[in-house]
């Protein structure tokens, strides 16, 4: 397996910038690298026995309220895809990070606002935003 651990993690976005970036014709990647960019959980090792990649339920919530909610099956692409497509651009190496997308209930966060993620799979892990 090409995979070494799982976990869950934030792929944030400054929309603002974002939007100035691509009203400007501009590439838009000073919006998605900043600090605090991409908050991750506790890898858990990738073992298919016990880990399934093509059911693995996991949500988010922030100050309390559920945000988002998913299941891997409901991707447009299974991960052993997204993976080998993606290795077909770029060597993979080792410590290599792999976001795969996110359900509906994408929304703004602010500061000190307390995001948690949690999945049966993988367990949970709590971040405050700017803090």
């Amino acid at each position: 397996s090409y995979i070494a651990g799982v976990t869950l993690g934030l792929d944030l976005t400054l929309r603002d910038v974002q939007g100035r970036l691509k009203k400007s014709g501009l590439p838009w990647e000073l919006s998605k690298a900043f600090e605090q960019s991409a908050p991750l959980g506790h890898f858990k090792a990738y073992n298919s026995d016990s880990i399934d990649l093509k059911d693995l339920t996991f949500s988010c919530s922030v100050n309390g309220e559920l945000r988002q909610q998913g299941n891997t099956r409901e991707m447009l692409f299974p991960v052993s895809q997204l993976i080998h497509v993606l290795s077909g651009w770029w060597k993979l190496k080792p410590g290599d990070i792999v976001f795969t997308g996110t359900p509906e209930g994408v929304g703004p966060i602010k500061a000190k606002d307390k995001v948690v993620i949690e999945s049966p799979t993988t367990g949970s892990f709590s971040w405050v935003f700017g803090g």
